[in-house]
């Protein structure tokens, strides 16, 4: 299997330096007249390449490979490009800068706000300053010109921007690479039964409200997974040019640099030429930092998942099994976890407003009072509780030992739950209940330990 990990095969020949400019894929099974439908995307990508300086390409290279630098800051870089930003703003500010102004002054001039920007464009203050414009025009036009100052929430979403959301389209690991950067991604066969305006705030929500609040996030850039799985029975609709190019230039507005970028097309008759047509124009629109960070990968699901690996994506907590299928049991793991974070901070404002006494009483260690983490486990039905990251770790953990748990006679089985009730503990895990929406309470040991018994018996029924 030809692997873009090895630059020197299957390049051209960059004059003067003896360096090898790969091509931007890595072709695996299948009939040939599909792994040559993606040549004129693949060469595209390649000719961005050449035309690079070879430091520029090296460090594209190091980005892809997960060696790349992370975005350095040292305070003197930091207050010149603010200053900097600040002089330019005068000269480049629009109409929706001033409406933002007018409406909320700190949100526009709040450092943290215009750092997301700067770290975006690794500091050229031109192009962030740019972008903020484009930015607020943007978010005016699909949010309203009453949001443009302030963060938007889920609350501001539509029935529709929201049923996209959980659509599957998105989908955020729970792993990061082996960089530390944060892997989104993507399953196209949604895009053409979409409006544009639902995709754009649904991105607009992964990426500027969830992702970005994350300081490394802005700094290590983002690592994007595009697949052309789907579930069964959904069929691939290609999207529109017009769709393609509305939603393109609404999110080139937004302030996320992407680190390196996969596309991950299973063989099918028929489906990467498909592909080609549909990816071809995306790729096109992208900055050319975007370009060269690209790969395209062509082959069977595992060949797919081998050369991810290859590039630093781990496949734990992969979105898409062996078989090709997505996995329903961790799909919606990230959009609870928001959830979960938004609970918990609003608990804990609403713990602030309290008296010091009842304050203490609230966030005391005690059974009832701790907040649930990603290690604890969820009790309860519905995909919250299914697809929390804790309960998947759980089942896995009980799985591995449901064998020798059901070889046990049964006067002895209760005895092996409470040993692997406390081996669960010991690893730092607890068992909560909800009491009301967004408030869970920790179970004591004896509960808990009848609840690893009734998970064990729900495991061995879905064998």
């Amino acid at each position: 299997m030809a692997s873009s990990n090895q630059p020197c095969r299957g390049g051209r020949q960059q004059p003067g330096t003896g360096q090898s400019v790969p091509i931007m894929r890595n072709r695996q099974s299948g009939n040939q007249d599909e792994l040559h439908a993606m040549k004129p995307t693949e060469e595209m990508l390649a000719s961005e390449l050449y035309q690079l300086s070879v430091q520029k390409r090296a460090a594209a290279f190091d980005d892809i490979h997960c060696v790349g630098e992370e975005l350095n800051e040292p305070t003197e870089l930091k207050q010149k490009s603010f200053d900097d930003f600040e002089e330019m703003v005068n000269k480049e500010r629009n109409i929706f800068y001033d409406i933002a102004m007018t409406q909320n002054r700190a949100y526009v001039e709040d450092p943290s706000f215009r750092l997301k920007f700067l770290r975006a464009n690794r500091h050229n203050v031109g192009k962030s300053v740019r972008q903020m414009m484009s930015f607020l025009k943007e978010k005016a036009t699909y949010f309203g010109n009453d949001k443009i100052a302030r963060d938007i929430t889920l609350d501001d979403l539509n029935e529709a921007d929201k049923s996209l959301l959980l659509s599957g389209f998105y989908h955020i690991q729970e792993e990061r690479d082996r960089a530390g950067r944060a892997i989104i991604h993507w399953f196209g066969s949604m895009l053409g039964r979409v409006r544009p305006e639902n995709l754009i705030r649904a991105t607009y929500f992964v990426w500027i409200s969830i992702l970005l609040q994350d300081p490394v996030v802005q700094k290590k850039g983002l690592v994007t997974v595009y697949h052309n799985a789907s579930r069964r029975g959904v069929d691939f609709v290609i999207p529109g040019v017009n769709f393609i190019m509305t939603v393109s230039n609404a999110t080139a507005s937004f302030p996320v640099r992407f680190s390196s970028m996969h596309y991950c097309l299973q063989t099918t008759e028929g489906n990467i030429v498909l592909q080609n047509s549909f990816l071809g124009p995306i790729v096109k629109t992208l900055p050319v930092y975007s370009k060269v960070r690209s790969r395209i990968h062509v082959g069977s699901i595992v060949e797919l998942q081998y050369a991810l690996r290859s590039h630093g994506i781990p496949m734990d907590t992969f979105p898409v099994d062996k078989d090709g299928n997505i996995r329903d049991d961790i799909f919606y793991a990230w959009f609870h976890k928001y959830q979960l974070e938004q609970n918990i901070s609003s608990t804990v404002n609403e713990a602030k407003s309290l008296p010091t006494k009842e304050d203490k009483a609230l966030l005391a260690p005690s059974v009832g009072t701790t907040a649930p983490t990603e290690t604890d486990v969820l009790l309860g039905r519905g995909r919250v509780t299914q697809s929390w990251p804790g309960n998947i770790k759980c089942r896995e953990f009980l799985e591995k030992h449901r064998s020798e748990y059901d070889k046990l006679p049964r006067n002895e089985r209760k005895k092996k739950a409470m040993e692997l009730t406390q081996e669960l503990g010991a690893k730092g895990v607890r068992f909560f209940e909800q009491t009301e929406p967004g408030e869970w309470v920790e179970i004591d040991f004896s509960e808990a330990t009848k609840k690893v018994i009734q998970l064990i018996r729900t495991l061995r029924k879905k064998k």
